[in-house]
């Protein structure tokens, strides 16, 4: 979704009140992404408001089953008009107005990419499906969940560390791994 920044300027009060609903592609969303969004513009450039919501497929970290999660997101972006002659210091304590992105060049902006990324930003970075995950599957002999689990209880260590215990073997560490 595409808007003109001449077309917002053309609107009543300079608002343009948006339904958005899409599906974003790169998102592992079952549903689109719907909501609502006001785009306003002033003189400085244009603030983008609203809440989003979607439905998320995601993959325990710990379980390593799938599960869905409802994921709200609140926009709250402001575009700038970026002066070209304007020399920014390259080491200088930054402030709240520094956190803006430029309106382009073209005029146009592009809604689907900032959803976007607002729905990136707020998608949990280590998943779990709940306060009741029943942790890694309990596999059989030689399956991978257990491989190493039950050689590193018989030998005291993890098989897999064995290559760096021969970096320094002089030196004895008080820990087991």
């Amino acid at each position: 979704m595409k808007v003109s920044i001449d077309d917002l300027r053309g609107q009543p009060q300079q608002r343009l009140v948006l339904s958005f609903k899409e599906s974003l592609a790169g998102l592992e969303t079952v549903k689109p992404v719907v909501g609502d969004l006001t785009l306003t513009a002033g003189s400085w450039g244009v603030h983008i408001s609203g809440r989003v919501q979607t439905l998320l497929k995601l993959t325990c970290d710990r379980c390593l089953r799938p599960y869905f999660q409802s994921l709200p997101v609140e926009i709250d972006e402001r575009l700038v008009y970026q002066s070209k002659d304007a020399a920014v210091p390259k080491e200088r304590e930054l402030s709240r107005n520094d956190f803006v992105e430029p309106i382009p060049d073209n005029g146009i902006l592009d809604i689907s990419d900032i959803v976007y990324q607002a729905v990136t930003l707020a998608t949990p970075t280590y998943c779990l499906c709940g306060a009741e995950c029943p942790g890694p599957p309990a596999g059989e002999e030689g399956s991978a969940a257990s491989l190493g689990r039950g050689k590193a209880e018989r030998t005291g260590g993890d098989p897999r560390w064995k290559n760096l215990k021969t970096l320094f073997p002089n030196e004895e560490s008080g820990e087991k791994s």
